[in-house]
């Protein structure tokens, strides 16, 4: 059987020592395939613990103690993760009576500076969230793309786009945990306020419904009832109402707000569930197949970039926390424009 084959190797490179890429996603998927599976599961958090990625290393010892709570080898690894106690420095009386003051030389950050401190998406992360079960995906991927929408709201553009839904608005996107929105092998996240509107979307998605791996940045219309917001009845009508007003837009001479952002960035729709519709990749094709929707009998809407990790210009990107959030800015002040016009 695959799984008897998959465990053979992983214990093969556990013992050689091997905890890398490979190890990671045959680990991953023997947990997908039974949760618990103590062993992979503590591999896998080995994994997690050599990549840096030590606070998903917790989190699969935690789960493992959850199984079996004598496990040595989880109690050990948790034990592993815990910072050193600081040694306090020997401090004069007199220098305790001081107040720091900063350096006259010293600068803030600029905003628009983006730190190093989030990795990016690589292949890897795509195979944990195809393999990975549908109740951890928001635990493993929430404080990755909190980090990610964090660096987003820094950018003094974002300031200026949240602005135009809510002249008092500051953020972008509001940062926290339940803010990434998971699914099945996929997670999202929207701006602040944009459930019932048109809103700055980010997606990730690994083998959902056949659609392969992709990274989506775009504009969005979520039209289903899922979620637990209140009042969704009225909630859906009024993203129904936007989506009529987007189709106005498309069979006006105001297309060109999405013709010509879609030609700039090789940009590709989605409708419904699954993968970019690749075979509507001529803007002017999309945008008559949009134009034509049901906003009754459509549950989601989407234009926008799609970045893949199969190919080499995009796996550069995804990899790259600079180029990644740089990207994420270029295409929604795309957008723009159209978000605009579509708010009035």
């Amino acid at each position: 059987m695959a799984v008897n084959a998959d465990r053979d190797r992983a214990r093969a490179l556990a013992v050689a020592g091997d905890f890398g890429p490979e190890a990671l996603t045959l680990n991953l998927r023997l947990v997908a395939e039974e949760p618990g599976d103590i062993a992979s599961r503590t591999r896998l958090a080995r994994c997690y613990r050599q990549a840096g990625r030590l606070a998903e290393a917790e989190a699969e010892y935690r789960e493992a103690l959850r199984f079996d709570p004598k496990n040595k080898i989880a109690a050990g690894g948790l034990e592993s993760l815990k910072p050193p106690e600081p040694v306090a420095p020997a401090v004069s009386k007199r220098a305790t009576l001081q107040r720091a003051r900063p350096h006259p030389t010293e600068r803030h950050a600029e905003p628009d500076q983006v730190p190093q401190s989030f990795s990016g998406f690589r292949r890897e992360e795509f195979a944990e969230l195809r393999f990975c079960p549908d109740r951890e995906v928001q635990p493993r991927f929430a404080p990755r793309v909190a980090e990610l929408l964090r660096r987003i709201n820094a950018l003094p553009s974002s300031v200026e786009r949240a602005s135009i839904r809510d002249p008092e608005q500051r953020h972008l996107f509001r940062i926290a945990r339940a803010e990434v929105h998971p699914y099945p092998r996929q997670w999202c996240a929207f701006n602040l306020g944009g459930r019932f509107e048109p809103q700055f979307n980010l997606g990730m998605s690994s083998g959902n419904q056949g659609g392969g791996d992709w990274f989506r940045i775009g504009l969005g219309f979520d039209l289903s009832l899922r979620g637990k917001d209140p009042d969704t009845g009225r909630g859906q009508e009024r993203v129904r109402t936007y989506l009529r007003r987007f189709q106005t837009i498309l069979t006006s001479d105001d297309r060109y707000l999405f013709t010509g952002f879609m030609g700039r960035e090789d940009g590709l729709i989605q409708v419904h569930e699954g993968g970019p519709r690749r075979d509507l990749a001529e803007p002017a094709r999309a945008a008559e197949f949009i134009a034509q929707c049901s906003p009754e009998a459509t549950d989601w809407v989407f234009c926008g970039k799609w970045l893949s990790p199969e190919r080499a210009e995009d796996a550069t990107i995804l990899s790259n926390p600079v180029a990644l959030v740089r990207t994420i800015e270029r295409v929604f002040a795309g957008l723009q424009p159209l978000y605009r016009t579509l708010l009035k």
